[in-house]
């Protein structure tokens, strides 16, 4: 990728402009007939932690591999750092660091000969090599095994080592290809926890088929189906969206009425205005069920059955997970392509 120097000064004159760190409008990659990634517009601002999600084959990987340079598009045009890819190849990855689902590691090779051998391999002199090599292992928690071999770790160290290797040269921009897979759920947290901390001074691309893992880690995710991409947005619009497509339900006594049901309809009629889908059912004598898709209604619900004197014996909000709402979206999607394959 080009030697590295902490010396260069580039890299902050760049993160202080607020451009993107990734920007592609509209790259493909093919493999024969087979689309990877179609028509995909990505653009990740530096500082942000970016999480690609999607299932398996969803075209991830193959983003991955052309952002850090290991493909190139085959249409479409794609930045990084403000250099286009792959004519300055060189000069946008100087500054990044990629660590891929299987981390690279020489096994026979003790953590500290492992690092300084890419660090070498990245042309570091050995000054910056002694000063990248100590902060690395200080940033990933390394130092209590420095001494060890690679092949005597756990995944989770193993992975550490691999990240350790990614951050020589103080690379300013980080992508991680399903960095988690394989940990234990302690490693997991270990790992999330340290993934949050270099965001602080990173951008970080990071792509996973499990969601709790983005959700964990991320600012903004990009949904990813079968090469393209179904959404873009940050988590934290992506939990209102879920609260949009929440329910309010109610179970309602009321006192000597013979039809609860439209007793309920009638007390709530101001509060049921404009909303559609709205389900009233009697459910024994006395007592009606109250459904009303959409935004948290149990403030305004509980003042109204409380007016007309009937008895709220449940009164609550369901609020769908964003595992929900990344679902909804994927089936949303998956029912398009069938109509399009019906129509065609």
């Amino acid at each position: 990728m080009g030697p590295r120097s902490r010396g260069d000064s580039g890299v902050s004159e760049y993160r202080a402009t607020r451009l993107p760190m990734i920007e592609a409008r509209g790259i493909t990659r093919r493999y024969g007939r087979v689309t990877a990634v179609q028509n995909l517009d990505l653009m990740v601002p530096a500082g942000v932690v970016c999480g690609l999600l999607g299932p398996n084959g969803a075209g991830k990987t193959t983003t991955i591999r052309m952002v850090t340079g290991m493909l190139p598009p085959d249409q479409g045009t794609l930045e990084v750092r403000g250099h286009p890819m792959p004519q300055e190849r060189r000069q946008a990855l100087a500054r990044l660091g990629y660590l891929p689902e299987s981390a690279p590691s020489n096994p026979e090779m003790r953590v500290i000969e492992y690092l300084r051998f890419r660090g070498d391999l990245l042309g570091l002199d050995r000054a910056d090599r002694h000063r990248s090599v100590a902060a690395a292992l200080e940033a990933c928690d390394l130092g209590g095994v420095e001494r060890r071999l690679v092949g005597q770790l756990s995944k989770g160290f193993r992975q550490r080592v691999g990240l350790a290797a990614a951050l020589l040269g103080d690379p300013e921009l980080l992508v991680l290809d399903e960095p988690t897979v394989g940990l234990d759920p302690r490693q997991l947290r270990d790992f999330r926890a340290l993934i949050r901390r270099l965001a602080e001074e990173r951008t970080i691309l990071i792509s996973s088929h499990i969601m709790q893992e983005i959700e964990a880690v991320a600012d903004r995710v990009v949904l990813m189906h079968q090469g393209r991409k179904v959404a873009d947005d940050t988590i934290e619009s992506f939990r209102q969206a879920g609260e949009q497509g929440g329910r309010t339900i109610a179970r309602v006594e009321v006192p000597g009425s013979d039809d609860p049901a439209t007793a309920v309809r009638e007390a709530t009629r101001t509060v049921l205005e404009g909303v559609g889908e709205v389900r009233i059912e009697t459910v024994s004598p006395r007592v009606a069920r109250l459904e009303i898709p959409g935004t948290d209604r149990t403030t305004e619900l509980g003042r109204a059955l409380a007016s007309a004197r009937l008895i709220a014996l449940r009164l609550d909000f369901e609020r769908p997970g964003i595992e929900d709402v990344f679902l909804d979206l994927l089936e949303r999607d998956a029912d398009s392509d069938t109509e399009t394959e019906v129509a065609s």
